[in-house]
C-alpha cells in the first residue's frame, strides 16, 4: 500500500492519484519498492520508443524486469546529442506488471504526459509546447475590506485571485507571471486568457487551468502536443504514456509476448 501524504490515506499501488483527496502519489511513491517477481512469469513485456517529431516511432528500446536507466552515456535507453539529458538522468522500474519512472535529480527534470486532467499542487512544473510554467496558489485568499480598498503591501493586486502560473526561463528565472484571476483560465496559441502566439507546438486551444474547492486541475483541451507534468520522486506509468526527456518524448508500452 501507499500511504498519501497530503491526507494519509492508503492506496494500492497500481493508483497514480489518491482514492481520498485526488491528489498525485508520486512524492508518496519514492519511499514505495516493487514487490519481487514470484511464481509464473509476466505474460507482457515492456518497452520505450522514442517518437519522431511528427509522432511515427522511431528506435525501440526493449525494458527488461528491475531498473532501467534512462541518459546519455552507459543508459538501457540511451539518448544522444541532446545538452538537456544528463548521463544518468531517470529510471525506469518494471516489476509485476507495474512500471514506474524516477527522475535521478537531473537539472532539465523528467515529465509525463498528463491524461484528460490532473490535479496540480502548489510549486509543480509544468512544460506546454516549449514553455515551461510553475503553478503558484494562493494559500490564503485575502478578505476584502468594508470598502473594498486594497490593502498596504498588496502592490495593487486583485483580492479575488487564486494565484499565479508563472513563466520559467533559463535557471528558473521568472519570466512573466499570469495572475489567476478566474475559475477557469484558458491556455493557448490563439485562444484563451494566457497567450503563446510564437510557439508553433501550442494548440490555438490547448489547455485549461480549473480552480474550484480550493483544488487547481489541469485539463488538457484535446491540444495535439499534449501537457507535460515535472515528476518528483517516482510516478507510476502505465501503457501508452509518454514521458519528455530533454526535448525527446518517450512512448512506454507493455506488449504481450
Amino acid at each position: 500500500m501507499i500511504k498519501c501524504v497530503y491526507c494519509g490515506k492508503e492506496n494500492e499501488p497500481i493508483f497514480t492519484y489518491c482514492l481520498n483527496c485526488g491528489r498525485p502519489l508520486e512524492q508518496s511513491i519514492s519511499s514505495f519498492k516493487p514487490r519481487a517477481v514470484h511464481g509464473t512469469p509476466s505474460s507482457r513485456r515492456a518497452r520505450c520508443i522514442i517518437l519522431k517529431q511528427d509522432g511515427s516511432a522511431g528506435e525501440t528500446f526493449e525494458l527488461s524486469a528491475g531498473v532501467n536507466a534512462i541518459g546519455s552515456r552507459n543508459a538501457h535507453v540511451l539518448i544522444k546529442d541532446d545538452p538537456r539529458v544528463a548521463d544518468e538522468h531517470a529510471i525506469i522500474d518494471i516489476a509485476e506488471d507495474q512500471a514506474f519512472v524516477q527522475d535521478l535529480g537531473s537539472r532539465f527534470g523528467t515529465f509525463v504526459r498528463i491524461k484528460d486532467e490532473r490535479i496540480l499542487s502548489d510549486g509543480e512544473e509544468v512544460r506546454i509546447g516549449h514553455a515551461l510554467f510553475r503553478i503558484e496558489l494562493r494559500k490564503q485568499p485575502l478578505p476584502p475590506s468594508p470598502d473594498r480598498s486594497l490593502p498596504i503591501g498588496s502592490l495593487g493586486l486583485l483580492p479575488e485571485y487564486f494565484g499565479r502560473f508563472v513563466r520559467l526561463g533559463p535557471e528558473g528565472v521568472i519570466l512573466r507571471a499570469f495572475l489567476l484571476t478566474k475559475p477557469q483560465m484558458v491556455i493557448g496559441r490563439t485562444q484563451g486568457d494566457i497567450l503563446l502566439p510564437d510557439d508553433p507546438f501550442v494548440s490555438s486551444k490547448h489547455c485549461a487551468l480549473i480552480l474550484e474547492q480550493g483544488a487547481c486541475r489541469l485539463k488538457d483541451l484535446g491540444s495535439t502536443n499534449g501537457c507535460y507534468v515535472r515528476i518528483k520522486g517516482k510516478a507510476t506509468i502505465k501503457d501508452g504514456d509518454c514521458i519528455l526527456v530533454g526535448r525527446h518524448v518517450l512512448k512506454f508500452e507493455w506488449v504481450t509476448k
